[in-house]
């Protein structure tokens, strides 16, 4: 197709008259604009069919829903083709030479970022988050994660082969120099492009986190990672207005209640915390009522913590898969304290070392391992090291993967230990060492401890649980090869009772407090905008002779197992942690997810939503259901959330 130009049609490549003029007619206006409705074109339509592949999958909302956020769906999409187009515009006003070579590296990043974002869609249920942006940090362990779980080395050739041929393809329409009008034509699409990102919102808000994301992209969730200042809480998030007869009742009752459930509370003064547990009664009942004795403090000289990856949600609230995937762990809760109604704050591995090792709430964009003021939060192992405990931390893992290994520092372990301290790594993955192996390490160095410190802190964080879910053939009597979720659960199950087995040989085992816990559950299951019933977890304490069987009904965080332990141990902490003893009655459940966050109770969660917001569920303790949010809870969450806040910022 060419331009009728006085009675001649004139194709592309005929060069024609030389009249600037002339040129740049044919520049500005014929063959930029099919340049532009082609690009447009491949790539609108394959985000288009992905989107509608998702939202006939979800069952769970109803057409007219699906269609609205389809819909809203389609207008990100413009908005975000309005910023590659700005994009391709910035490049092709250096000239018409490199345009070329602009188009190319263009094509290939935006296929890049379409195959990344149905990815993490089929992964997580969500678009790009802040997540990405964290992670981005580290793109070496990240391209071998995903070497490793996809195979990108398999696609790497044919993906370039295609990128070229398309590259040569829609490159035929581009000029062979640019014009005035062409260079005014870029700079609209980059002031266009510049406005989509100062003002464009990602999706729809609402209850369901599926339609929000269904409406949405990766382009504007990175947008808004990016644009979000953490540090700022007014004015983002709900605020309690005590003008309001209802919100003032619930502060009345909050305050009222404080020095259980406030934020930043110790778990009990010096003499009540040593008194409770030397008269070896702590009134925590289970679903029956009963209320078990606990060994005197002096007897733990040691604690064994193994934190476990993504071992919980339905695989440990449904009782026939624990038992089938599970067998070890379920025994090791039936023979020591178990905490049935024990929830993470969130979804990610971070949020569980924040809560398990710093007793402190999930705040939303903050990413602990690498902020800034950390030492602003208190830390279990620091307190132990003031209780005489010498801490150390055994990982498979690369130490450099999201700064785990300064972390650990910077909260006071004494020593660290990473997957290049390990002499025999015969099975490893990219996130690690194979569970056996690990805890082949943590025994060693529990006897080294034990042997050279009167009392030890040992913390071990597994991996195997992870993607791409493989694991040492022959330990299990399901298949190693097929990389499925369950066999690799059961290989860590397998794992950790092995390790028990072991432990129960050594000398040091009566000696020691272990505890068994997890950072958060496998997956984001759920349509929440917090799916928080996917974030129950297991929680044990074992310590046979010592600490008697016992199923604890109580609904608690583990943000509060710092509190715990230092109950058990008769400890009363200089720093002040969040939490509630999970011995002593329900505490406060915070959760999290992206921006939003909230709290859970027995049967009602209350999210702040970003933007001032607020958003309620029912809760069955299986499914959450929209409804009218709790003001109480509201309030609790207020508190809790911007107290913490406050603290890691420093704001008076």
């Amino acid at each position: 197709m060419g331009i009728r130009e006085g009675g001649v049609t004139r194709e592309w490549g005929d060069s024609g008259s030389k009249d600037p003029a002339e040129v740049g007619l044919r520049a500005g206006i014929g063959v930029p604009i099919r340049f532009w409705l082609w690009f447009g074109g491949l790539w609108f339509l394959p985000g288009l069919a992905f989107r509608l592949y998702v939202a006939y999958g979800l069952n769970e909302e109803s057409a007219g829903d699906r269609v609205v956020a389809v819909l809203t769906g389609v207008v990100s999409d413009l908005q975000a083709l309005a910023l590659v187009f700005a994009f391709l515009g910035l490049g092709f006003l250096v000239g018409a030479r490199f345009a070329r070579w602009w188009l190319g590296f263009t094509l290939a990043s935006v296929a890049v970022v379409f195959i990344a974002d149905c990815t993490y869609w089929l992964e997580f249920q969500s678009r790009f988050d802040r997540f990405v942006l964290h992670y981005a940090q580290y793109p070496r362990e990240v391209l071998v994660f995903l070497d490793e779980q996809f195979f990108l080395g398999l696609f790497g050739v044919p993906f370039a082969i295609l990128v070229w041929l398309v590259t040569r393809w829609i490159s035929r329409w581009l000029p062979e120099r640019m014009t005035r009008l062409d260079r005014a034509v870029f700079c609209l699409w980059i002031l266009v492009g510049v406005g989509v990102a100062a003002t464009a919102s990602p999706g729809v808000a609402g209850h369901s986190r599926h339609l929000h994301h269904l409406s949405s992209n990766g382009y504007l969730g990175i947008l808004m990672a990016m644009g979000v200042d953490e540090s700022v809480w007014d004015g983002f998030y709900w605020r309690p207005d005590p003008e309001d007869p209802d919100v003032a009742r619930a502060l009345a009752a909050t305050a009222a209640g404080a020095g259980e459930r406030g934020p930043g509370t110790r778990p009990a003064e010096p003499a009540a915390a040593g008194e409770a547990a030397a008269e070896a009664v702590v009134a925590m009942a289970d679903d029956r009522g009963s209320r078990p004795a606990i060994a005197r403090p002096e007897t733990f000289r040691h604690v064994v913590m193994i934190i476990e990856e993504s071992l919980g949600g339905e695989f440990w609230r449904d009782a026939e898969k624990r038992a089938r995937y599970m067998p070890r762990l379920k025994a090791l809760a039936e023979g020591g304290l178990s905490f049935e109604s024990v929830y993470a704050t969130g979804g990610f591995t971070i949020r569980g070392l924040e809560a398990m090792l710093n007793g402190f709430p999930p705040l939303p964009g903050v990413v602990v391992t690498t902020e800034p003021r950390l030492e602003r939060l208190p830390s279990l192992p620091r307190e132990l090291g003031r209780a005489g405990f010498r801490t150390v931390f055994v990982y498979g893992g690369w130490p450099g993967f999201t700064s785990f290994h300064d972390y650990w520092r910077r909260i006071g372990y004494h020593e660290m230990l990473d997957r290049y301290d390990f002499d025999d790594r015969w099975f490893e993955t990219s996130w690690g060492v194979a569970d056996e192996i690990l805890f082949e390490r943590v025994l060693e160095e529990m006897d080294r401890l034990a042997a050279e410190f009167d009392r030890v802190m040992l913390t071990t964080l597994t991996v195997s649980n992870h993607r791409p879910f493989d694991f040492p053939d022959g330990r299990i009597d399901y298949p190693s090869d097929e990389r499925r979720r369950e066999y690799v659960i059961a290989y860590a199950d397998w794992a950790l009772g092995e390790f028990f087995d072991a432990a129960e040989r050594r000398p040091w085992f009566d000696d020691t407090l272990f505890v068994v816990a997890v950072d958060h559950g496998p997956v984001h299951a759920g349509r929440a905008l917090v799916p928080a019933q996917g974030f129950r977890v297991p929680l044990v304490f074992y310590s046979p002779g010592k600490l008697p069987p016992a199923v604890i009904g109580h609904q608690g965080s583990i943000m509060s197992l710092a509190v715990t332990l230092f109950e058990l141990l008769g400890i009363a902490p200089e720093e002040s942690f969040y939490g509630k003893s999970l011995l002593r009655g329900d505490g406060p459940v915070p959760v999290e997810l992206h921006h939003e966050v909230g709290m859970l109770g027995r049967d009602r969660m209350t999210v702040l939503v970003r933007g001032g917001g607020l958003l309620g569920w029912r809760y069955d303790g299986e499914k959450l259901t929209p409804d009218e949010p709790d003001i109480g809870q509201a309030v609790q969450a207020d508190a809790l959330f911007r107290g913490a806040h406050e603290r890691l910022y420093g704001v008076p």
